[in-house]
């Protein structure tokens, strides 16, 4: 059963909830409504009988000997307008004093000694059921009981024909609820109905298109909105994907070009053993160009991809700049560029060492490949508030405002032709961004065109423990 109903669609399945609640409302309200209404014609049956024992208590008298008869002056008699459908009996003990029933339904035996003192339901010896209102009275100086009654077979036929209306409303109302909760459900559902066809048309060609939200405002809304940004992710990805796939190429290109033309300049060469070391040189020279961006791009995607497990420790940020400032001093010094530090020894940071040194080294290394000769570089290590701050500082070109939101994009130039000149293959900020995310850092730009670049890696401030 529990398979079955789960392959069932969605539209059915609301459809069969929605006859069972309103199925089980109306079975559970029909007791109540039944109950109410029955009891609603037995007081207005008991109030008919406290009328009717008033009006005839007061036609009543006694005769000479001490018997009940009806009043002779009274201008009514049992038989008139208003008495006629009213049948009562007086009682003096078991001995019955007067009546006034219909053939063949008068109630057998007197009323009990112990007189309920409320209306109650009595069989009639014809087996219909009667009404029953009894008091004792004096009537002549004499104790009697006078007792009224009046036919419930009318209260019974409206409550059975009530029933009835019950009974035959239940699957109309099942029917109705069945119909009308299958056309509201495919109304409902006519949204997921127009996404699910768009989304069959989106290809990987086609993820500009995005699915129709007609009500952003409900439940189906935000659920195309969610799709709607997903699709838009995926599109940004795919691009991504074709982007790194061309500018990969692109870069890989380069050098397997170069060390082609190496080689058959070389088999076409005198063969001499100082050609064969000129042309050994530069072929090692393109291969470790090949390996240092098979390395940069394994880093990357590893970095990227999540699969990289930062080592948190407590990184002294002084000691780290000042260790990747001497190594790339060497390349400063051959464009007589001045390397000037100002460090916060006390200063800490929660980082990955190896990730952090990356970082700092690829953005360094750019400022110096970027900036004019005999210019200076400033880095500075400080706090603000609960992060620590490594600020890189040059005083090259900078970076044009439109070229500012791709910047750490993989294998994007500012200066594509003059980067490659210069060995660079786009990389470097790229895994300096990711890797400082990784670490739930972030780094930041600021600078002005013609001015230079000011690059500012920011993260959580870390204790020495």
């Amino acid at each position: 059963m529990k398979h079955w109903w789960g392959r069932r669609s969605l539209r059915f399945r609301l459809a069969a909830w929605f006859t069972a609640v309103a199925s089980g409302i109306l079975l559970g309200l029909m007791p109540a409504v039944y109950w109410r209404i029955g009891h609603r014609l037995h007081v207005e049956l008991d109030r008919q009988l406290a009328i009717d024992w008033n009006l005839i208590e007061a036609h009543l008298e006694a005769d000479a000997s001490g018997d009940v008869r009806w009043k002779k002056d009274s201008p009514a008699t049992p038989d008139s307008a208003g008495y006629a459908d009213t049948w009562f009996d007086v009682w003096s003990g078991e001995r019955l004093l007067l009546q006034h029933w219909p053939s063949g339904g008068r109630v057998s035996g007197p009323p009990p000694a112990d007189l309920p003192r409320r209306c109650h339901t009595l069989r009639l010896e014809s087996g219909s059921a009667a009404r029953a209102l009894e008091h004792p009275t004096r009537i002549g100086g004499r104790e009697v009981v006078l007792r009224v009654f009046r036919d419930e077979s009318g209260l019974h036929r409206t409550l059975r024909e009530i029933l009835m209306g019950f009974s035959l409303a239940v699957p109309l109302v099942a029917c109705l609820a069945s119909l009308g909760g299958y056309f509201m459900a495919g109304w409902t559902l006519r949204p997921i109905r127009a996404m699910t066809d768009q989304a069959r048309r989106i290809t990987s060609e086609s993820l500009s298109e995005r699915l129709p939200n007609p009500n952003p405002h409900d439940e189906l809304g935000r659920l195309a909105a969610v799709f709607n940004e997903t699709l838009q992710r995926l599109e940004n990805s795919f691009e991504s994907l074709r982007r790194f796939t061309a500018d990969a190429s692109h870069e890989l290109r380069t050098p397997l070009t170069a060390l082609r033309a190496v080689g058959e300049v070389a088999l076409r060469g005198p063969g001499d053993a100082h050609s064969l070391r000129e042309t050994l040189e530069s072929m090692l020279e393109e291969a470790q160009r090949l390996q240092d961006l098979a390395d940069s791009l394994l880093l990357l995607a590893r970095v990227e991809g999540g699969r990289w497990s930062p080592d948190l420790e407590a990184v002294p940020v002084a000691a780290l700049v000042r260790e990747v400032a001497e190594c790339l001093g060497v390349l400063a010094a051959e464009k007589r560029q001045r390397l000037e530090c100002a460090f916060d020894p006390e200063l800490v940071v929660a980082a990955d060492r190896m990730l952090l040194r990356r970082a700092v080294m690829n953005i360094l290394h750019n400022a110096i490949r970027y900036g004019p000769p005999e210019s200076r570089i400033t880095l500075q290590c400080f706090s603000r508030g609960p992060l620590g701050v490594i600020a890189i500082a040059d005083e090259g070109p900078g970076i044009a405002p439109e070229h500012r939101h791709r910047l750490f994009e993989r294998f994007f130039r500012a200066d594509p032709s003059r980067a490659r000149s210069e060995g660079g293959a786009g990389l470097g900020l790229a895994i300096a961004r990711s890797s400082i995310g990784l670490l739930g850092g972030r780094v930041d730009l600021s600078g002005e065109p013609g001015r230079g670049c000011c690059f500012e890696i920011r993260l959580p401030v870390g204790t020495t423990g």
